[in-house]
């Protein structure tokens, strides 16, 4: 399915663009990433608290965007525009979070299912001194970080090292790719159109084969529908075959 394969290439030209004006580090994760685990879900109280992510009080974007094509993903790779947990002393940052993977075996019968697989994966990590707590209907995550993990050097390198060995854990996710953003409260709301875009995509997808509803002036995902020559596509087939 090429469901997002336009929206891939916009985020890639879009971080392309803040990369050119935005201090980052791009660096690959490595099999012999180490973190101790907490070992159940981790809780970051006040007292031990040392950055906060996203926090209600700051900017926070976080989607995963998935493909068929190859070529779209650079496999391993975690790009940080923005300083790291360990190159700032501020308490609190904006959180932008982007994940791209390569994918496998994807159709319309499975693809809302193993979306939402993938989105809860995410809280199967269990590093010690993070904390993620999430808002799917806001697109946001809200990440805690202790004082004894950023002593130990905690980072978004190490984070996304963690994400990716989770994905790939799905035998369907052959590549995985991810983008943190952490510069300026406007670089990360300025993720929101383009992860909102693929929410809407999925769920005009799922309505489409679950509810066997097809009259477009009374569907409220017109929008993305027109836009996305694959739900066209995939319209037109289920009114054939209905």
């Amino acid at each position: 399915m090429k469901i997002f394969d336009n929206i891939i290439r916009e985020i890639k030209a879009h971080v392309d663009l803040k990369k050119a004006i935005i201090p980052h580090k791009t660096c690959m994760a490595s099999e012999t990433f180490s973190w101790p685990e907490s070992g159940r879900a981790e809780i970051v109280l006040l007292p031990d608290l040392a950055v906060e992510l996203g926090s209600p009080d700051d900017a926070s974007v976080s989607f995963l965007t998935w493909t068929q094509d190859a070529s779209l993903i650079i496999d391993d790779q975690v790009t940080i525009i923005g300083p790291d947990i360990n190159q700032t002393q501020k308490s609190k940052l904006p959180f932008g979070k982007i994940v791209m993977l390569e994918v496998s075996g994807f159709d319309e019968t499975n693809a809302f299912d193993r979306n939402r697989e993938l989105f809860l994966s995410k809280f199967d990590i269990a590093l010690k001194g993070f904390m993620i707590k999430s808002a799917s209907q806001y697109m946001a995550e809200w990440c805690r970080i202790s004082k004894e993990a950023v002593q130990n050097n905690f980072s978004l390198e190490l984070l996304g090292n963690a994400l990716i060995k989770e994905y790939k854990k799905f035998d369907y996710v052959k590549s995985v790719e991810i983008v943190f953003m952490t510069s300026s409260v406007d670089d990360v709301n300025e993720l929101f159109l383009m992860g909102n875009r693929t929410v809407r995509m999925i769920r005009a997808m799922s309505k489409m084969v679950n509810e066997m509803r097809y009259d477009c002036t009374e569907c409220e995902y017109q929008d993305v529908c027109n836009d996305a020559d694959v739900l066209k596509t995939l319209r037109r087939s289920l009114v054939k075959l209905g």
